[in-house]
């Protein structure tokens, strides 16, 4: 059986099939991460003047309605972000096919205006439930997917920003980016640049999101928002992070947060300090039990108490010791 797949930029908000596309995006978008749909209808209407470029899509396979699609284009980073495919069912195959056809479709509008891109970003969900399991099944999806596209996580402190339509407030989760490089550069375990850094980050938030909120909602409020949160990611931001390959997910102990040899947290200052905190707590307590052990046979104290105690303490410090090893050398 062939499968025809297409693709349609949506240009007014009359377009008869956007209903049934935003209907299916509704349905496969995990909760927090979803935009309201009559602001995703305002922004087709009135098309917008903004800095960034949106752009929407209808996606098909033999002529029906299949998903829906929304990206944007950062020209001062020269980063196109994808904000949502979306398809039902959610299946491999429409993924690449549409992913690969928007790409085209956007590079060739953006080259008649004399864009060009550097970089395909995306945003991973890190939400986990009461039991400390990843309960994003749309992000774990996507990290399979795009770890064949040869995207690399930035392991760096990061927050996606939604608003609580309820209460009309702005709040933030924590989440991951995924980049793929179009050019030379972002290789496993090479160090994100924090220079770099810091631009893509303003250019997404004050660009991409802030300009977005500012049409809907208060834009003094929205202004400080995002300066507040640019401020705490700069001082959750630690020297040394490296770039990363994603993480897939197809297992069960990752997926019930059990797994101790792979993790998808964004590494911060914070979570840095309380890590070499713990190895020096350790290291501490392992020196206090060897020299007590050298003072007892020194003094040559070895009544029974005294020598199980002097026993004790050496195979206590030997147990941390090993302990350490093994988490360094194999986890």
């Amino acid at each position: 059986m062939d499968t025809n797949y297409t693709i349609r930029l949506i240009k007014s908000v009359n377009d008869k099939d956007l209903v049934e596309a935003l209907d299916i995006y509704i349905k496969m978008v995990d909760e927090h991460s979803e935009t309201s749909t009559s602001q995703i209808r305002d922004y087709i209407q009135n098309k917008y003047n903004d800095t960034r470029k949106l752009f929407f899509y209808v996606l098909y396979a033999n002529d029906k309605i299949v998903g829906f699609a929304e990206y944007g284009y950062l020209p001062q980073s020269e980063a196109l972000l994808i904000d949502y495919i979306c398809t039902n069912p959610r299946n491999h195959i429409y993924f690449y096919n549409f992913y690969h056809m928007i790409f085209e479709d956007i590079s060739g509008l953006l080259k008649k205006k004399n864009y060009y891109i550097k970089y395909i970003i995306t945003e991973l969900s890190l939400k986990k439930d009461n039991e400390n399991k990843y309960i994003d099944v749309d992000s774990n999806y996507f990290r399979q997917l795009l770890s064949f596209e040869g995207f690399k996580i930035l392991r760096t402190p990061y927050y996606q920003p939604y608003c609580n339509n309820m209460k009309k407030e702005l709040f933030w989760e924590d989440f991951n980016i995924a980049i793929k490089s179009l050019i030379n550069g972002l290789y496993t375990k090479t160090l994100v640049d924090k220079i770099f850094y810091k631009e893509l980050l303003t250019d997404i938030y004050m660009n991409h999101y802030a300009v977005w909120y500012a049409k809907f909602m208060d834009q003094t409020k929205v202004d400080q928002f995002f300066t507040n949160l640019i401020n705490k990611v700069e001082k959750e931001f630690t020297d040394n992070i490296e770039i990363d390959n994603i993480t897939l997910v197809n297992c069960t102990l990752f997926q019930n947060g059990l797994c101790q040899q792979i993790s998808t947290e964004n590494i911060t200052l914070k979570k840095k300090r309380a890590y070499y905190v713990k190895q020096w707590t350790m290291r501490i307590v392992c020196v206090i039990f060897s020299i007590a052990t050298g003072v007892f046979c020194y003094l040559e104290r070895f009544d029974t108490s005294e020598a199980f105690f002097c026993s004790l303490l050496t195979i206590v410090s030997a147990t941390i010791t090993l302990v350490q090893f093994m988490k360094e050398r194999f986890f």
